[in-house]
């Protein structure tokens, strides 16, 4: 008793601290897996071949010119990241709600903007979100809107009045001016209710403003009256290169669900194409499939492949839906092939120009295709397995 009256503060202050410490590893521990799973899925999804570097064009010689990552990663962790991520093929990857950006290709969430004071140059609690409903506006019918709203120190919507504003396209570090964007609290033209101290900006392209754009605006805010800055970007495609018309077939082809989709080029040239399966049932995201080739000018059938052993390691059955078809003209003035020509592709690839944007926007079909009803046995569950695939691995294998 005499020992449990002398010690038995520090007893439970021991005890206290152990409890605080194991919780705080506990949840330091649930963090950490919650990150490695989040890192797992970026590996599983992405096209990128995770055992090389992200600049990577070479296919031969040191472990440097094959692109191995040089960032203190053992060889033998690269190659086992290989082998999972080899499981599916480079153009049809597994997704989940993890994936935002693929999930919501056509969204873009801006970070609020934390307002200072002028003079102090200290936050004073004022905050503004400029936010475009889109990523971008893609072709000449098209508007885009854009909306501004501001918030005081205690989260209520502020008053505030748009003094100017201006919409640039920017290239190669120079802005140049062009139409100005229509901009109202009235609830029309895109603004959803009339006086919320939420103001919308409404614009629609010429033909030459294709690529960044950039949208400035001077407000007054607040009892003060202060007056800020605000800018906020999107990208502008106005000439349409091709579009989705909505006309789909599928079946199954060597194991895996192919749906085909008419392309309507009006622009031939080389396309990067994307689509989005998901579950009818319960909307859970399954897979994306790419497409990457040659289009011809006219109605071009193109090719999405959903790998079986997605479906059957997701084990959903059909009928499925397959969403935002979208993609862009590729506008590089980098042949591909260049790559593989040696010392004269180098210097095809040294001399080239960029004079235009980087890429022309497909019209997006942005409703759903419903599949038939399919069983997952359907589908096969072997592993995806190419000479490509095998080669790499001997050559993984080789510098362990």
């Amino acid at each position: 008793m005499d020992f449990l009256k002398q010690y038995g503060k520090w007893i439970g202050l021991v005890a206290i601290v152990l409890v605080v410490g194991l919780a705080f590893f506990q949840g330091t521990t649930k963090d950490e897996s919650k990150k490695a799973e989040e890192e797992k899925q970026k590996m599983l999804s992405s096209t990128q071949d995770p055992s090389r570097s992200q600049n990577s064009n070479s296919t031969g010689g040191s472990s440097e010119e094959e692109g191995i990552p040089e960032d203190g990663v053992t060889p033998a962790l690269v190659l086992e990241n290989y082998k999972e991520w080899a499981q599916y093929p480079p153009y049809s990857r597994p997704m989940s709600l993890l994936n935002y950006d693929l999930a919501f290709p056509f969204l873009v969430e801006n970070s609020p903007e934390y307002l200072t004071d002028p003079i102090s140059k200290e936050p004073n609690g004022y905050v503004c979100l400029f936010q475009p409903k889109t990523w971008a506006v893609i072709g000449p019918k098209d508007s885009i809107y854009i909306t501004l709203e501001c918030r005081d120190k205690d989260r209520n919507r502020a008053k505030i009045s748009i003094d100017s504003h201006q919409m640039y396209r920017e290239w190669e570090g120079k802005r140049i001016g062009t139409v100005s964007a229509d901009v109202g609290d009235n609830g029309t033209d895109g603004d959803q209710t009339r006086g919320d101290n939420v103001y919308t900006f409404a614009w629609k392209p010429s033909k030459s403003d294709w690529g960044q754009m950039s949208l400035e605006a001077e407000i007054t805010y607040g009892p003060q009256n202060t007056k800020t800055k605000l800018k906020t970007t999107f990208f502008s495609s106005p000439n349409i290169p091709a579009e989705f018309p909505g006309i789909f077939t599928e079946s199954i082809q060597d194991g895996s669900l192919s749906v085909k989709a008419v392309v309507q080029v009006y622009r031939k040239g080389r396309y990067h194409l994307e689509a989005n399966l998901k579950d009818e049932k319960n909307g859970e995201y399954i897979s994306y499939a790419t497409f990457d080739g040659e289009l011809k000018a006219g109605a071009n059938d193109v090719e999405f492949i959903f790998f079986g052993k997605i479906l059957r390691d997701k084990d959903l059955d059909g009928p499925y839906q397959v969403t935002a078809f979208r993609g862009h003209r590729v506008n590089l003035p980098i042949d591909p092939d260049w790559f593989s020509q040696g010392d004269e592709g180098l210097r095809k690839i040294q001399a080239a120009k960029t004079t235009e944007p980087d890429r022309e926007l497909v019209y997006p079909f942005k409703e759903e295709y419903k599949t038939k009803s399919y069983k997952v046995e359907s589908f096969s569950k072997a592993a995806w397995d190419s000479q490509e695939k095998q080669d790499r691995i001997r050559l993984l294998s080789s510098i362990q």
